[in-house]
């Protein structure tokens, strides 16, 4: 059987998909991967795999360029002749599906979350429903990870329910991300160190993040915020590396860069903190931190409160309210070291229970056995 499993970047397939990758490839499927080329393409190399490397514009939405990815999707799945593609992230999902179908090849795309366009009512976000229910009428299968986003499909008459899935998000790595591997890092001082993880954009609450981390500091002047992540330039919603610096010269963050490994940077901070302005599939950062035994404090929206569980495992607050996301800052602050470490402790618990990425892997083995057998 031979599988070819597509996304916007090389970087969301191997920190997003490796699990499932490995766990196709163990089963001798012959996997093809398709994505744009970023700094993690040649990683996904060394690993052995086979990579075709795609031109994918996500600024926004050229109907000249997005007919020629569909062209390009056709001619890898005529060449290539796989039984089956695994589609994620928006493009691929819509363009990938027609090309499938027009190559006579059976898809299965994913929905990781709704994406920018669909933060205001305009023409694009029309034109981008009109995009989704053609294309979606051909997947065997669409996997969603939080429950509104698939209402939302089955409400504006998008998708078939019977086709849709409800999974975990795409899981987490509940052996790789573990509190024991903190043991082994001391921390240099007591200061509460609040941690954002994730691609620097707008939409993910950044500059919420900053207005907090003000007026925290007016009552706690030793706290330190910190991001980690990559400046997403090809995002229409990043935040500019020349914002960021000022924010850094006028001492409200530290910039941290990006990593490979997120872990010990998890280790030094006392939260993990994603104040997200819309719908989320299932946050990667949050199941991260929760893995490692970190309290989260996030926004009560879709995605973000399947995760987090007010005063269990950290706090949810308000979206846009930076004066909530401040007191639930100051709340984790004032709490003693024993029930931050509940927080913690009830978080592990959860990830493991519910968000271990090897019971995702499993939702997506069935849908593909299903599928081939047909």
């Amino acid at each position: 059987m031979k599988i070819i499993i597509i996304s916007n970047t090389s970087r969301s397939l191997y920190n997003f998909r490796l699990g499932l990758i490995d766990t196709l490839r163990k089963k001798r499927i012959d996997i093809v991967l398709c994505a744009a080329y970023d700094e993690y393409s040649t990683k996904l190399k060394e690993r052995g795999h086979k990579l075709i490397l795609i031109k994918l514009d996500r600024k926004g939405i050229n109907p000249f360029k997005d007919l020629m990815l569909i062209k390009n999707f056709y001619r890898i799945f005529r060449k290539e002749k796989p039984d089956l593609t695994l589609h994620f992230s928006i493009k691929p999902n819509i363009y990938g599906a027609i090309a499938a179908r027009l190559a006579g090849v059976k898809c299965i795309n994913t929905v990781t979350g709704l994406g920018y366009v669909f933060i205001e009512e305009n023409l694009l976000l029309e034109f981008v429903k009109i995009l989704y229910k053609i294309s979606f009428r051909f997947p065997e299968n669409i996997f969603f990870q939080n429950i509104d986003n698939l209402n939302f499909f089955v409400n504006k008459n998008i998708i078939s329910k019977n086709k849709a899935i409800l999974v975990s998000g795409s899981g987490v790595n509940v052996k790789y991300f573990h509190p024991d591997f903190c043991k082994e890092f001391k921390r240099k001082n007591k200061n509460l160190v609040f941690l954002f993880l994730g691609r620097l954009l707008w939409d993910k609450g950044i500059d919420q993040f900053v207005k907090a981390s003000e007026i925290v500091r007016q009552k706690y002047p030793q706290t330190e915020f910190c991001l980690l992540g990559r400046i997403d330039k090809g995002n229409p919603n990043a935040v500019p590396e020349k914002v960021i610096r000022n924010w850094e010269k006028e001492k409200l963050i530290k910039y941290l860069g990006t990593t490979y490994d997120v872990r010990s940077f998890i280790c030094k901070s006392d939260a993990v903190v994603l104040p997200s302005l819309h719908t989320e599939g299932l946050p990667r950062s949050l199941l991260e931190g929760m893995a490692m035994a970190k309290p989260i404090i996030t926004t009560d929206i879709p995605g973000c409160r399947e995760v987090a569980e007010d005063g269990k495992n950290g706090f949810l607050v308000r979206p846009k309210d930076y004066n909530a996301l401040a007191r639930g800052m100051i709340q984790l602050i004032e709490l003693s070291l024993k029930d931050r470490e509940k927080l913690g402790s009830f978080g592990r618990e959860k990830a493991v229970e519910k968000f271990d990425e090897n019971n995702i892997i499993n939702n997506y083995l069935e849908a593909i056995t299903a599928i081939v057998k047909k």
